[in-house]
């Protein structure tokens, strides 16, 4: 007999934590005639979301919510600027919602309410301005990127040789300016005997007038040894402009003024001014596949048939699909109008570098 009055009253506790619980579940009619409940968490810009135990939370467009209530208290704000704190209800044949607050029910439009939160909670519509204001902050800071790029042909045989390459890019971008560095260099031996070691290194500044319109500055270094180059530093500035810019497909072209100065280890030396022309494209095609090339012509400003261009056209494919690894496949053209005697005004590179991109 004791086991069964215990067992009843076990029975009687957990029915009546049943009805507890489900005294304090909030209710929420859809037009469609479904049936909601859980605990209402918050309606903002006309959405109201429910937290429910058989669906998680749940987002409902205000429009198609029919009738609702509320078994604790909430705060409502008002088009007015008033808040009311109360228990709501709002049945599904009436407009008119009713606040049971502490001074007695208020009847209010359905279209005065502006958002509806638990008691005790923050206003939703803070929060939401809060994390915009953070959203925007995080924006206007710079983002720095790296990559590191590597490639190497080695053969031994009836001729050793070794070819080797590498570059560092380094990238500060913010929504006012960029700026780039870079270094590269170029080894290369044949039969154990050196025939290429060439060195650059470079920066590029740009700072925003517009949305499209900016204004640059540009230093690059250069050695070469089997072109007896002991330095070419090119200096300029001048004004670039963005004929496309989206965040997966740009184009800029660049015109400007500067000075070129050459040493060679013959002892001659010739300082320039110079036209500073320049166009860089992007294009993600896919998310994991993107297509880059850029030209700088830089022409004598007394002689404009006196020049040097350059190209680099560049496929990068990732690596076992990774966002990290690449490869990277190109070609780069170098073409110098007036070179050194016995040299050729074209030189062209084709690389396949695998590359580190670090964000």
């Amino acid at each position: 007999m004791m086991r069964m009055s215990c067992l009843i009253t076990l029975v009687v506790v957990l029915l009546g934590a049943l009805d507890v619980h489900t005294a304090f579940a909030d209710t929420v009619l859809i037009v469609d005639g479904s049936r909601i409940v859980g605990t209402i968490e918050q309606l903002a810009d006309g959405r109201l979301v429910i937290a429910t135990e058989f669906a998680g939370r749940l987002e409902i467009d205000w429009s198609k919510i029919k009738a609702f209530t509320t078994e604790q208290k909430v705060n409502v704000n008002l088009a007015s600027g008033d808040r009311l704190v109360g228990v709501v209800e709002l049945p599904a044949d009436t407009e008119l919602p009713v606040v049971q607050t502490a001074m007695g029910p208020i009847n209010i439009a359905v279209q005065d309410i502006t958002a509806i939160w638990p008691e005790g909670r923050e206003d939703p519509q803070i929060v939401a301005v809060r994390a915009d204001a953070k959203k925007a902050q995080e924006a206007m800071k710079p983002k720095w990127s790296a990559t590191l790029e590597a490639g190497a042909v080695r053969t031994e045989g009836n001729t050793d040789t070794l070819d080797a390459r590498g570059r560092l890019n380094v990238r500060r971008k913010s929504q006012e300016d960029l700026l780039k560095f870079y270094l590269a260099a170029e080894y290369a031996e044949k039969d154990d005997e050196r025939n290429r070691n060439e060195y650059k290194g470079g920066i590029l500044y740009e700072n925003l007038l517009t949305d499209r319109w900016n204004w640059y500055t540009r230093l690059e270094l250069e050695f070469d040894e089997f072109e007896d180059l002991d330095l070419r530093a090119t200096a300029a500035a001048g004004v670039g402009y963005y004929w496309l810019k989206k965040p997966d497909h740009e184009l800029q072209t660049r015109i400007g003024a500067g000075y070129r100065h050459e040493a060679y280890d013959t002892g001659e030396t010739t300082d320039d001014a110079v036209v500073d022309l320049g166009l860089d494209y992007r294009l993600d095609i896919t998310p994991w596949a993107q297509f880059t090339h850029s030209t700088v012509w830089a022409p004598n400003i007394e002689e404009l048939g006196d020049y040097r261009l350059t190209l680099d056209t560049a496929l990068a494919l990732p690596l076992a699909n990774s966002d990290v690894w690449k490869l990277k496949l190109g070609i780069a053209n170098e073409y110098n109008s007036d070179p050194q005697p016995g040299f050729d005004r074209l030189d062209n590179t084709y690389y396949a570098n695998i590359v580190l991109e670090v964000k």
